[in-house]
């Protein structure tokens, strides 16, 4: 018996589902066939569960762009300026949505299709009400297609994918935390710290992201996933947040190491064994066993004699790590609670639920996004030009498909020219099935040897884009339905139209945003100084409170540029060309990623402790030496913003130090003669954070500067061609 892989049994099916769809519509004489087998290629996952979830995303797009396209036709049915004035914010508000995170199929549904309803025929209003409907029939039955056939042939489900990956997220995050046990009871350095640890992080952010697609499709699934979805959604919230804290943790490991402090901190070892212990334990309740051990509470607790040695940054960094261990202590009890909910036993004890940061509650925008809609929009104005006042092949899909193919590639940051090479092959592929096959085909059968042929070798030999063509090219250069007829010129009209399609789909991405990796990494680290700059600035005791909705709005603007920032860069990063940059290294680029990523931190943890209560008597006496520190910061990081390249590191170093001397003798002053019934505990360990928090921020501005240093940035600056 032959025994096919999972990947060959996936295409199979794929290729049987498009053909009944094809089958489907023909017989009962639909007005496109080529729209049900598009909702059975686009819908197709591995699992049912993910199918149906992508399913319902597209039948709600579609009825949503139903509604959507005859509004717009109702509006200025006889003024096309007016109409497409009125039609170009709804637009652009589709394109920014779907760059986010929240539903962007949904989105790109609701784009395109409402794009086809708007230009499916000027003729009647009857006309375009009866293409929206039977669009919407049509993508309606496709997934009902799909859906049979994943549930009957090979069916797969959500479950058992949804067991292993939050079993190998657990065991991933239970070697974070011996890993990070390991290297503190060895004492090892930044760099021995760090390495050891990076695969397995990486591994756990992957593994997190994928266990909330996991969640959301095993929801749509299965009745008793369903059930516990809000204990599942708050599962992988937490889970996402693990590798976060230990980030910061890592981060702050070389300054604990330069100023010994590990040794002042006891219980710490202890600690990380009855994190990884919960750990296994969460992983073996969702695997179906009993509990079998009850939870130790370990307190991390410190070296009084050790601590009086200390001077106030030495306190303030053992406040700032305390705090982190703490987070992940109640952390990691939340995750064990959420595994023990889900099964049906009771919490050992639940944690409330967690502070989402950098938000303030308020929507942010996101200027990438802004940049991707603008080009969308552009795309279909230009293309609408084309059409009206050149008319070259192609004719009303300028206006149509030209956006739609926009929509489709705007969350791709590096569009280029080689883009049309796999659009091309497929098309001359397709072209010659067009021409000397089809017209050979007599019986339905025999058409459906040529449809599955097309979709089992774009599923299973092709991924990504090359699919994309493929199935483009069997759904809209074939043309399949029931009167077929043949015509050379117009097939080769639409490979052409095509090509000069997508090159202007190219050309408008350079228009709004520029193509070469490096001037886009050089601009967003300036972006990045700027928002930390405006931050500080803000931080002074009169602007602490916002004062009006605008400048909260800024603020979260700029809270979202500093935490989206990093991971932007690391992708724009991959794509440099070392062979093109002497001097500018992967490793290079790493370093100054994952300094930039530090400064985040800091600059969050030092944010929230401003925004904490702090004693009168510290507020008037150091207000003055803290903004000194301050203005030395800021002013660095608008040179920054301007030059990403840096004085000398010793030079920063010693204007940091002596800032931060003369604090520490002013709190000293301040300690000795302040009454010390004016402070209370929870003012003095708040204290202890917001100097945590500037020494911080400075270690990480120092290792900003010297990862900076390494780089060649006048080559990242020069042009090249």
């Amino acid at each position: 018996m032959i025994s096919l892989s999972t990947e060959a049994k996936e295409a199979i099916k794929i290729g049987v589902a498009i053909v009944i769809g094809y089958y489907v519509a023909l017989r009962l004489d639909w007005s496109n066939p080529s729209w049900v087998a598009t909702s059975i290629a686009f819908i197709s996952a591995s699992t049912t569960g993910q199918s149906l979830q992508k399913g319902a995303l597209r039948l709600g797009g579609t009825l949503f762009a139903f509604v959507a396209g005859l509004f717009f036709l109702g509006l200025f049915p006889q003024d096309r300026w007016l109409f497409l004035l009125s039609f170009t914010p709804y637009l652009f508000f589709v394109a920014y949505m779907v760059q986010g995170r929240s539903g962007p199929y949904f989105w790109f549904v609701a784009g395109f299709v409402t794009m086809m309803i708007i230009t499916a025929g000027p003729g009647s209003s009857a006309h375009s009400f009866e293409f929206a409907a039977y669009r919407a029939l049509e993508t309606a039955i496709g997934i009902g297609i799909w859906t049979a056939v994943s549930v009957f042939i090979w069916p797969r489900t959500s479950l058992d994918t949804l067991n292993k990956v939050s079993s190998d997220l657990l065991s991933t995050h239970g070697r974070l935390m011996r890993q990070y046990r390991d290297h503190v009871t060895e004492g090892a350095s930044e760099e021995e710290e760090v390495e050891p640890m990076r695969e397995d992080r990486d591994a756990a952010r992957k593994l997190a992201t994928q266990l909330e697609q996991t969640v959301q499709a095993a929801i749509a699934e299965s009745h008793r996933v369903f059930e516990v979805r809000r204990l599942w959604t708050r599962f992988y919230r937490l889970s996402g947040t693990v590798v976060e804290i230990l980030d910061r943790l890592v981060s702050g490991f070389s300054e604990m190491q330069k100023s010994n402090l590990r040794k002042t901190l006891l219980n710490e070892e202890a600690l990380f064994d009855e994190l990884e212990a919960r750990l296994a334990e969460a992983r073996r309740i969702l695997g179906g066993e009993k509990p079998s051990r009850i939870s130790q509470r370990i307190s991390v607790g410190l070296d009084e004699e050790r601590v009086a040695r200390l001077d106030h940054f030495g306190k303030a960094a053992l406040e700032v790590t305390l705090n982190e261990l703490k987070r992940l202590d109640k952390l990691v009890t939340a995750i064990l609670d959420c595994a023990r909910d889900i099964e049906g036993y009771e919490p050992e004890g639940a944690m409330g639920g967690q502070k989402m940061k950098g938000s303030f509650g308020l929507p942010s925008i996101d200027p990438d996004r802004i940049r991707g809609a603008v080009m969308v929009t552009l795309s279909m104005w230009v293309g609408f030009f084309l059409w009206i006042y050149v008319d070259p092949p192609g004719h009303i899909a300028w206006y149509q498909f030209v956006p739609s193919l926009t929509l489709a590639f705007v969350q791709v940051p590096f569009l280029r020219l080689p883009l049309l090479k796999p659009f091309a092959c497929a098309y001359t592929v397709g072209l010659g099935a067009y021409v000397f096959i089809m017209p050979q085909l007599s019986t339905f059968w025999q058409l459906a040897m040529l449809i599955f042929a097309f979709s089992f070798g774009a599923a299973y030999f092709l991924k990504g884009t090359a699919q994309l063509a493929v199935f483009l090219a069997l759904f809209i250069l074939l043309g399949i339905k029931n009167e077929q007829t043949y015509n050379f010129a117009a097939a080769a009209n639409l490979f052409l139209f095509t090509m000069m399609a997508l090159t202007l789909v190219v050309a408008t991405s350079y228009v709004t945003r520029t193509p070469r990796p490096e001037k886009a990494f050089v601009s967003m680290v300036a972006r990045f100084f700027r928002s930390c700059e405006f931050l500080l600035s803000r931080m002074g005791a009169e602007q602490l409170e916002a004062r009006n909705f605008l400048e909260r709005m800024r603020r979260a603007y700029h809270r979202q540029e500093l935490g989206s920032l990093p991971g932007k860069l690391a992708r724009w990063g991959k794509q440099i060309d070392p062979g093109k940059f002497t001097g500018v290294t992967p490793q290079r680029i790493d370093g100054i990623v994952a300094s930039l990523q530090v400064l985040d931190f800091r600059l969050e943890d030092l944010i929230e402790a401003r925004q904490a209560p702090h004693a009168e008597v510290f507020v008037r006496e150091l207000t003055e030496d803290v903004r000194a520190w301050r203005m030395v910061i800021e002013e660095n990081c608008r040179r920054w913003s301007e030059c990403p390249e840096t004085d000398s590191v010793d030079d920063l170093r010693e204007k940091l130090k002596a800032r931060l001397d003369n604090l520490n003798l002013r709190i000293e002053e301040v300690m000795n003669t302040a009454d010390p019934e004016a402070v209370s505990t929870e003012e003095r360990k708040n204290f202890y954070r917001l100097l945590g928090g500037f020494r911080g921020f400075s270690e990480a501005a120092l290792v900003y500067s010297g990862a900076a240093n390494e780089v060649d940035w006048e080559r990242l600056r020069e042009e090249k061609f």
